[in-house]
């Protein structure tokens, strides 16, 4: 029996092959309350003054999220990057509503390469740097291939459940890392610069959650693409982009070091 896979970018819908149905753009399903500071890295993506994405924060002035927070894509597979003023991140608060400072984004750099499910990065540049502190902290970048059957962390204020509101409070909870042999058999893609992560039933990562972070051992990892599933929470894994496959382009558009 043919599967659609189907690729939700915004609101724009475009079925691009017969697979298993990834959907873009992402609250993390049954997750749990993160401590204030947990996760100094995370930021809240802000598009006309409302949370949109999540987002890692590389420097004090870089941000790294996902290509379809920031831009629109037709049916040719074109993208439009949004008007950069329409966006800004709030740092240093797990509640997506208040605390924190809040930084307005001067530049937009999306993934040159970026077509579907595939290289969906994105980087902003914030107009003032932000001020490290204990809730807020760059993340180191993983260097290296993550293998199959590891356990990582995810983190969001996405949808809490598929017809549900946004967290108030950012949420957390863990998937693993399936081989690219078992992401072709669920999902019909076999890629080196994505990870697809297998979570129970109506757990993992939903709408709102796009361009958050998947983190081993206090590493980014990985960075929220596209749902294993026309929903939230269905039977398929969901699809991140791997940072090990992308440190040069982000070394390139950022002013971090990557050793």
């Amino acid at each position: 029996m043919c599967k659609v896979f189907a690729i939700i970018t915004l609101c724009f819908v475009v079925v691009t092959s017969t697979s298993a149905k990834p959907s873009i753009d992402m609250r993390i399903l049954k997750g749990k309350d993160a401590a204030i500071g947990q996760f100094p890295f995370i930021v809240s993506v802000i598009k006309r003054k409302r949370h949109f994405c999540g987002g890692s924060i590389l420097s004090n002035r870089y941000v790294l999220s996902a290509a379809h927070c920031v831009s629109r894509m037709d049916s040719t597979g074109n993208f439009t990057l949004e008007h950069v003023k329409k966006y800004s991140i709030r740092a240093g608060s797990n509640d997506r509503l208040c605390g924190g400072v809040i930084a307005k984004v001067a530049e937009i750099v999306v993934n040159e390469n970026y077509f579907h499910e595939l290289h969906d990065l994105s980087i902003l540049r914030l107009k003032t740097p932000l001020v490290y502190s204990k809730t807020i902290k760059a993340i180191a970048l993983d260097t290296t291939e993550v293998p199959a059957g590891t356990t990582v962390t995810i983190a969001g204020w996405g949808l809490t459940s598929p017809n549900g509101t946004y967290a108030t409070i950012l949420q957390y909870t863990t998937g693993k890392v399936l081989s690219r042999s078992v992401c072709y058999d669920e999902i019909d893609l076999d890629s080196p610069d994505i990870y697809c992560l297998a979570r129970p039933v109506n757990k993992g990562f939903c709408y709102g959650d796009s361009g958050g972070a998947a983190i081993l051992a206090d590493k980014l990892v990985a960075v929220a693409g596209f749902l294993g599933g026309d929903d939230c929470g269905l039977a398929y894994p969901d699809g991140y982009a791997k940072i090990s496959a992308h440190l040069d382009w982000i070394r390139a558009h950022s002013d971090i070091c990557i050793k």
